[in-house]
């Protein structure tokens, strides 16, 4: 279970709809109001080494997903996919442990 603030998570989305087809990949501290967009693979891994507790958030798209990809990260890590349904809708859905087994977790928004 993985709890954000529902304004945050109206934030994400609204980010990932005004960037369209553009790579989004940012940090979410637990607890926080809004994520940081971070786009450069050394600040990233920097920020996740120093605060291991961050959700990543990242769009569906090939830059983006390639990015998360390239990351050193524990088998513990909490991600937020942007994801977007045959429909066009958004929504948000966290996973733990991308790789070979991804689990998702229940979000609940407060």
């Amino acid at each position: 279970m993985l709890t954000i603030k529902r304004s945050c998570s109206y934030k994400i989305i609204t980010r990932a709809v005004h960037l369209h087809d553009q790579p989004l990949v940012a940090l979410l501290m637990p607890g926080a109001d809004d994520c940081e967009p971070c786009l450069d693979q050394n600040q990233l891994q920097a920020s996740l080494d120093d605060n291991p507790e961050s959700i990543i958030v990242y769009n569906q798209q090939a830059d983006a997903l390639a990015l998360v990809d390239s990351l050193d990260l524990s088998s513990s890590q909490i991600y937020i996919e942007i994801r977007q349904d045959t429909k066009g809708v958004l929504g948000l859905h966290a996973i733990r442990n991308r790789g070979h087994r991804p689990e998702t977790l229940e979000l609940i928004y407060q």
